[in-house]
């Protein structure tokens, strides 16, 4: 079955991860099953010396698990299920640490995702980054970056108290752009109020992917997040992921 969204995803690594000789840290995925769409971007922690590693695994996990289960007619998709699939992907994650002979939070990654449908769907959220939901009639929904007592603290999905800082937001209604991103995206692809999308930047964007195929509009998003130009707003890895329906 063809799926009745397109998606475009990229991830550049940041300026100071080039400099430290350091790999991508963010990673994403995407999946489409029975009329569902799953969408995930993490970003691994700085301070974690192979989180790019679980940021990937966390990201896969998810996706897979939203898809795959969710199409089985007894399952619904509600809170627990969310809390269920991220329990999964701590539960890779915690292998994956084990066979590297690493401590957990060596594997730290911040999350946020979507799970959609074509009524609406769940955004879903721990540590920074954002998303945004918006709706024809230019009304939008937002998740928030949640950040811990200072501006570069956040909280991630290897934490044993992720629970409390699982933010799952429903919405309704046929989403006419949905953007997931990395908090190191934020800067020029959020408005300086934080109450949406950039619009000088998002609307060139958006327009021009409706153009392309995936393919292509995800080649074309990795050059404009890899442009050296972005180096002196942010030296952070950045991602973007844009949903928008056929």
């Amino acid at each position: 079955m063809a799926t009745p969204w397109r998606v475009y995803g990229a991830s550049a690594i940041g300026k100071g991860h080039i400099d430290a000789g350091l790999p991508c840290q963010d990673s994403f995925a995407t999946t489409f099953d029975n009329e569902r769409l799953a969408a995930v971007v993490c970003d691994g922690a700085g301070s974690a010396s192979r989180s790019e590693l679980g940021a990937s695994e966390c990201a896969n996990v998810i996706c897979t698990f939203l898809t795959t289960a969710a199409s089985v007619p007894a399952i619904s998709v509600d809170q627990t299920f969310i809390e269920q699939a991220v329990k999964a992907a701590r539960a890779r994650i915690e292998i994956r640490a084990l066979e590297a002979s690493l401590p957990t939070r060596e594997l730290a990654c911040t999350l946020v995702g979507v799970i959609l449908f074509s009524h609406g769907g769940y955004l879903f959220h721990v540590g920074d980054g954002m998303a945004v939901v918006e709706f024809p009639d230019g009304s939008s929904i937002l998740s928030m970056p949640e950040n811990g007592e200072y501006s570069n603290e956040t909280f991630f999905v290897t934490s044993d108290d992720w629970q409390p800082h699982l933010r799952i937001t429903p919405f309704v209604g046929q989403a006419s752009c949905i953007c997931l991103m990395s908090d190191g995206a934020m800067p020029f692809a959020i408005n300086r109020e934080k109450s949406g999308l950039f619009g000088p930047f998002i609307n060139p964007v958006r327009t021009y992917l409706s153009t392309v195929t995936e393919s292509e509009g995800s080649e074309a998003l990795k050059a404009t997040l890899a442009d050296e130009r972005t180096w002196s707003i942010t030296s952070d890895d950045k991602t973007l992921l844009v949903v928008l329906p056929l």
